[in-house]
């Protein structure tokens, strides 16, 4: 049975709460949908029409003109190419994760996907919104007005879990004596109704009450309908372990999307192409005309065929010539002018290798990096709280590594760290942990697994020797 139905007549609460947003959201949302479109690419985008690609004709009455104007806009996703760019290189070194309950590592919120992959999905929501959170949870299942310690709820089957909330999922936020004193987060329930899924809107309130961290789980009725309390949980916390993440600091105001401004040059590259693209379908193609002629020839010679193959007879003093319009480069210029601007903002994937010192490589990339390396720090913070209230262990934690291309594949660098291990100069983890940056060692193992396999495996080749 639904549970809303199940409760409807017995506990069920009319409340007085909405789908407000607070002011802070309302200002950057627009910025987050602008950031979301163009990296989804060009299909996104050209749904949006106006909305990025404004009508040429001063009169816009003609829908098919504008029609054919935005299909031959050509929309090139450098902002997209180089989210999934970034989120690689940040999760190119494995990140070091310490858990205590096994479940938080491989199913944190119950999708099935695991803590690695939800925390790199969090990292593209940081650096496209520069806004997200993490709610630390044992309240997931139905009832109403439950009273309980984490202790309990977890003896009556319910778990750990770690939530992750977009920017857009949380709608509004209050702070009292400088804490966090209310949350409103916006969820979907899921329902199968005759073999067809339905969403029902869903309003999780987070909120301290007489200094206890209670939570309100309000269910829309109907679409556009009012919301009713559905579920509450009482608990023994004196906070709300909820965290927002920022591009900045992991405050609770919204940063600047990190990428922003490579978005709106991205927009203002297919603004350009739309013209160039429209300047070559309109004057692009040889246009034939002829002089000296009268009505009565033009009438006898009927369709005109021109070309190496045919022949066009002429009265006397007729002329006919090709006009063909010259290289116009100006929007073709601006294009350009635009991607170089994008490779200078964080484009950097877009770039081919020149002629650097290595010097000059390294503090390019420590540059590009720089919002990245705040993003993944961010990150991290976040998580290493709210996996450490969500097990009640100050060890837990999560920690992106930041350490962006500083170690490349190299022979020398390999045989110089293997003979100073050898030599006794540096510690046999220190080494495997340069090793595993280099690619050498799986990123997965301990020094003690990598030292008990090199034992197992007995004495090496020893080919200097052989040699």
């Amino acid at each position: 049975m639904n549970p809303l139905k199940r409760f409807w007549n017995k506990t069920m609460t009319q409340g007085g709460i909405t789908e407000y947003t607070h002011p802070e959201f309302d200002r950057y949302s627009p910025l987050w949908r602008k950031v979301r479109d163009v990296c989804a690419g060009e299909d996104r985008v050209k749904e949006g029409k106006t909305l990025y690609l404004p009508n040429p004709s001063e009169v816009n009455t003609d829908a098919s003109r504008y029609a054919r104007y935005l299909e031959r806009a050509v929309f090139f996703n450098a902002t997209g190419r180089t989210l999934q760019g970034l989120v690689g290189i940040a999760f190119g070194n494995w990140p070091e994760i310490k858990v205590t309950d096994k479940r938080l590592l491989s199913n944190p919120d119950g999708s099935g996907v695991g803590l690695i992959g939800q925390a790199q999905w969090m990292l593209a929501e940081i650096l496209q919104t520069g806004r997200g959170g993490l709610l630390a949870d044992w309240s997931r299942g139905d009832g109403i007005k439950r009273t309980r310690t984490i202790a309990q709820a977890e003896i009556a089957g319910f778990r750990r879990y770690v939530a992750p909330y977009t920017a857009e999922s949380i709608l509004t936020w209050e702070r009292s004596d400088g804490r966090l004193s209310r949350v409103v987060l916006k969820e979907h329930h899921e329902e199968h109704v005759g073999g067809e899924i339905q969403y029902r809107p869903r309003l999780r309130e987070l909120r301290l009450e007489g200094g206890r961290y209670r939570i309100n789980l309000w269910e829309q009725a109907a679409d556009g309908g009012q919301f009713y309390l559905f579920d509450t949980v009482e608990t023994t916390l004196d906070f709300i372990p909820f965290q927002f993440i920022g591009a900045v600091n992991n405050d609770a105001t919204p940063d600047t999307p990190p990428l922003l401004d490579l978005a709106n040059l991205n927009l203002a590259h297919y603004r350009d192409s739309a013209d160039y693209q429209e300047s070559v379908y309109l004057m692009g193609q040889p246009m034939l005309v002829i002089s000296g002629v009268t009505d009565e020839w033009a009438e006898k010679a009927g369709t005109i065929r021109f070309g190496a193959r045919s022949g066009l007879p002429l009265p006397q003093g007729g002329d006919a010539k090709v006009l063909q319009v010259t290289g116009n480069t100006l929007a073709k210029e601006a294009m350009g002018d635009k991607e170089r601007l994008m490779a200078l903002v964080g484009a950097r994937l877009l770039e081919t290798a020149g002629a650097k010192t290595a010097t000059q490589s390294a503090s390019e990339t420590r540059a590009a990096y720089s919002q990245l390396s705040l993003a993944c720090d961010n990150v991290s913070q976040a998580y290493t709280q709210v996996l450490q209230w969500a097990e009640g262990n100050t060890a837990s934690s999560l920690d992106i590594d930041t350490r962006f291309n500083d170690l490349t594949l190299d022979a020398n660098a390999i045989r110089e760290t293997v003979a100073a291990w050898q030599a006794g100069l540096v510690p046999q983890s220190d080494a495997v942990a340069v090793l595993q940056r280099l690619g050498v060692i799986d990123q997965g193992k301990t020094a003690e697994q990598v030292a008990g396999e090199v034992e197992a495996q007995g004495p090496g080749l020893n080919l200097d020797a052989a040699a």
